[in-house]
């Protein structure tokens, strides 16, 4: 088993009622910079025999959050394929999905209580929480304490 903070499996017990015939369901991982979200996205896959897609590689260069929505596309929907959930994880991650025309199943909301507003994108974030509440939309709450 990984050394992981007790917090991931509260999260993986509060997401295996919904997982527990392992369907082809897409669960979003939401959270600002250095939250946690790859971390906890990398442990609840390796919990739950699946998948992750880390967003964060499909960036365009010198976009900003522009990333490579074919790719995604294209990655989320072999995945789904096969009856097992697919997590993606990123920072505006609600947005990127609809603008693939996807809507996630579940949303987990991680959030660094030592470092809450994170690092980087904080206008686009502020902007992108206000359209999509992803915290009071979330399925689950992750809230972490770390230096990052």
């Amino acid at each position: 088993m990984p050394i992981h903070p007790p917090e991931f499996n509260t999260a993986a017990t509060q997401l295996a009622p919904h997982l527990v015939d392992f369907p082809g369901k897409l669960i979003a991982i939401y959270g600002r910079c250095l939250a946690g979200k790859s971390t906890l996205g990398r442990f609840l896959a390796w919990y739950f025999n699946s998948s992750l897609i880390e967003s964060d590689l499909y960036l365009i260069e010198g976009g900003g959050l522009s990333y490579h929505l074919d790719e995604i596309d294209r990655i989320i929907g072999r995945r789904l394929a096969k009856p097992r959930p697919v997590f993606i994880e990123g920072v505006a991650i609600l947005k990127t999905l609809q603008l693939i025309g996807r809507k996630p199943d579940l949303l987990v909301y991680v959030t660094n209580l030592n470092n809450p507003g994170g690092d980087c994108f904080e206008d686009i974030l502020l902007e992108y929480e206000a359209a999509f509440a992803p915290r009071s939309a979330a399925n689950v709450v992750v809230e972490l304490a770390h230096d990052g």
